[in-house]
């Protein structure tokens, strides 16, 4: 959207029983400092990206993980081609939790912090459920 400088991940959720607990996860090898819906990536080559949740629901913000397997993870394989476990060093999970169940969108803008532009260079999207996306939805 606005021109290819900014993108928007969109969840629609439907239909979850309260107390379920719902991830949110992007993994990077980015610095990340989270700062309740804000988060804000800096990468190896210096360049920086904001991540923001968007109408997010009560009490939903940005947190931090390791890149380890969870424990309701299935176990790596032991054998075969598909027994190999690349290190997740340096690898830092963006997390957004919740445990509200219902129905809500998850929206979550990000801005890369391109040479040149200015805060004000950023457009806040409309808030259109994923099945009426269209090439023009998001437009100012």
């Amino acid at each position: 959207m606005n021109g290819r400088k900014q993108i928007l991940v969109q969840d629609d959720i439907a239909g979850v029983p309260a107390g379920t607990n719902l991830q949110w996860r992007a993994h990077t090898n980015a610095s990340v400092t989270a700062d309740g819906t804000t988060a804000t990536l800096e990468f190896p080559n210096g360049k920086q990206l904001t991540a923001s949740i968007l109408n997010a629901p009560s009490g939903v913000s940005f947190s931090t993980m390791t890149a380890d397997p969870m424990p309701q993870d299935p176990p790596i394989p032991t054998g075969g081609e598909y027994a190999y476990n690349p290190s997740n060093d340096n690898v830092t999970v963006l997390v957004i939790s919740t445990d509200q169940g219902g129905d809500f969108s998850l929206q979550v803008l990000l801005n890369p912090q391109w040479d040149g532009m200015a805060a004000s260079d950023f457009l806040t999207p409309p808030n259109v459920a994923v099945q009426d996306w269209s090439v023009t939805s998001h437009n100012p």
